[in-house]
C-alpha cells in the first residue's frame, strides 16, 4: 500500500506541475479529466493500441476508456486486469502474472492521457531460480494533435523481493514515447 501511495503522490505532483490536472479558470467542468467509463465520455484520440517506441510496453485502451491489456517488460508478457497469465518457460516450468487494476484517464482539452497498470503479483520460475513480486506503472503525458504520438512520463514502483530492492529515493519520472499502431 505504501508504494501505491507513493506512486499516486508522484502522479498528482507531476499533473500539477504539467498543468494537466488543474482546475479550469472558467469553472467549466468539461475541462476536468475524464475517467474512461463510457464511449460518450472517453476521447476517441486516446483510445487504441499504444506501442512504446524503442521499447517493450504496449498499452491497449478500448474506445470506452477501459485498459484491456498491457505488455510489460518482464518477459514481454501481456497482462490483463484481474486475470492471471501463465507463461511456459524453456525448462517446462510455468511462470504467472496477475493483473490488478488498470485505469485510463484523459482530459480532452489538454489532451493529457494518464494510465496506471498494476501487476498485482508475478511468480517467475526458471530452473532453480525464483522471482516473486509486484509492480505498479504510471504513465502521464500529452497526446499529439494528430492523435498518433503520446509522450508520457513513466514512473515504476516495484517490489521484486529482498534480492532486488527498490530504493524509494530512486523513484522518478522517465520520459517515454508511444506511437499509436494498428493491429
Amino acid at each position: 500500500m505504501r508504494y501505491v501511495t507513493i506512486i499516486f503522490g508522484f502522479v498528482l505532483i507531476w499533473c500539477w506541475l504539467a498543468g494537466g490536472c488543474s482546475k479550469p479558470a472558467t469553472g467549466d467542468k468539461t475541462e476536468q479529466p475524464v475517467v474512461g467509463q463510457s464511449k460518450e465520455t472517453f476521447p476517441s484520440f486516446a483510445a487504441g493500441t499504444w506501442q512504446q517506441r524503442d521499447g517493450t510496453w504496449k498499452i491497449v485502451i478500448e474506445p470506452n476508456g477501459v485498459v484491456s491489456s498491457v505488455v510489460i517488460p518482464l518477459m514481454e508478457t501481456e497482462v490483463k486486469p484481474h486475470h492471471t497469465t501463465e507463461v511456459e518457460m524453456r525448462d517446462g516450468s510455468t511462470s504467472t502474472f496477475t493483473g490488478g487494476d488498470f485505469v485510463a484517464e484523459c482530459n480532452p482539452i489538454t489532451r493529457e492521457l494518464s494510465v496506471i497498470a498494476e501487476t498485482k503479483e508475478f511468480n517467475i520460475r526458471f530452473l532453480d531460480n525464483r522471482l516473486d513480486g509486484n509492480r505498479l506503472d504510471s504513465f502521464s503525458g500529452p497526446v499529439s494533435e494528430d492523435g498518433e504520438v503520446w509522450e508520457p512520463n513513466w514512473i515504476e514502483v516495484f517490489d521484486y523481493g529482498p534480492n532486488f530492492p527498490q530504493d524509494e529515493n530512486d523513484i522518478y519520472p522517465e520520459p517515454v514515447v508511444f506511437d499509436k499502431v494498428e493491429l
